[in-house]
């Protein structure tokens, strides 16, 4: 097979791979249209740099306590999930009594963190919604 052959024959396959996991859903952004650039803290000048998607605070749910968090949809390489399933994820993981250390709500993964500022946190497909302590 001819060089240009394969690279075109490569392009199209990550093309067909990038769009089968995320083409056509309203309900995850995954950033064609990146807000920031941040190079990995060992690219030199002549490595290609990351697209980060900046987080975006979604508004904040209540607790089966009574307490309030904000919904944070993390940013990260892989994109960023929509508000709108951040908001139903969030809300079904903190009204929802458990007596586990994790629970799996819609597919995403969810469970508490060490960190005080962001006390829990749920993630799928590289994706991550954070639960922060109001």
């Amino acid at each position: 097979m001819k060089p240009t052959h394969l690279a075109v024959f490569a392009a199209t396959a990550l093309a067909v791979a990038a769009c089968s996991t995320g083409c056509g859903t309203d309900e995850q952004d995954h950033s064609a249209h990146a807000t920031s650039t941040i190079a990995t803290p060992s690219a030199a000048a002549t490595t290609p740099t990351a697209d980060i998607v900046e987080d975006v605070d979604c508004g904040p749910v209540t607790d089966a306590g009574g307490g309030t968090r904000t919904v944070i949809a993390v940013g990260g390489t892989a994109g960023r999930v929509g508000c709108t399933e951040a908001i139903t994820v969030a809300t079904k993981y903190v009204t929802t009594i458990s007596n586990t250390d994790t629970q799996t709500v819609d597919g995403w993964v969810c469970g508490a963190q060490p960190d005080p500022t962001t006390p829990s946190s749920c993630a799928k497909d590289g994706l991550v919604i954070a639960l922060r302590a109001n």
